[in-house]
């Protein structure tokens, strides 16, 4: 099976490294390949009570466009730090990639959902995710590679 359009989720941890090392090797000298890096980061910081409802000091502390803008802004300094990292990460080896290479962040409740929807969202045909993340237990699945392996309809390879 060939695969042509990869996640690849992104936490800058060394397995999310090897994984995205790995799908350069797979499709990065295929020019009709594409390989989505993408961090994923919560919009689920504050219960919806202190966001639009009156709570029991009164008013909301945050109205709804004060929440969006402060989220958009988590999102922007996130995307531009991922840039960043991925610069770093592959240095020359961007340029000599045949493969487009499309590198976002997205907001979402969890790194599971948000995984498994960009994938659907973007027709990927393979998630290649490190087994684990920054903050998992030495010698365990981690939570995040084991809802995305639970919960998604494509193949997912799970790199150490």
């Amino acid at each position: 099976m060939l695969f042509k359009n990869v996640l690849v989720p992104f936490d800058e941890s060394e397995h999310a490294q090897a994984a995205l090392h790995l799908a350069i090797d797979l499709v990065g000298d295929d020019p009709g390949a594409t390989i989505h890096v993408v961090t994923v980061v919560s919009n689920d910081i504050m219960p919806p009570s202190m966001i639009s409802a009156s709570g029991a000091f009164g008013e909301a502390p945050v109205d709804y466009s004060t929440y969006e803008s402060f989220l958009s802004a988590i999102a922007e300094r996130s995307d531009h730090d991922l840039h960043d990292s991925i610069d770093s990460l592959l240095g020359q080896d961007a340029r000599t990639l045949q493969a487009k290479l499309v590198v976002d962040t997205r907001l979402a409740p969890s790194p599971v959902d948000g995984i498994s929807t960009y994938a659907s969202d973007h027709c990927c045909d393979l998630i290649i995710m490190g087994r684990r993340g920054l903050g998992a237990l030495r010698g365990m699945l981690g939570s995040v590679s084991y809802g995305v392996l639970r919960s998604s309809d494509i193949p997912v390879l799970t790199v150490k």
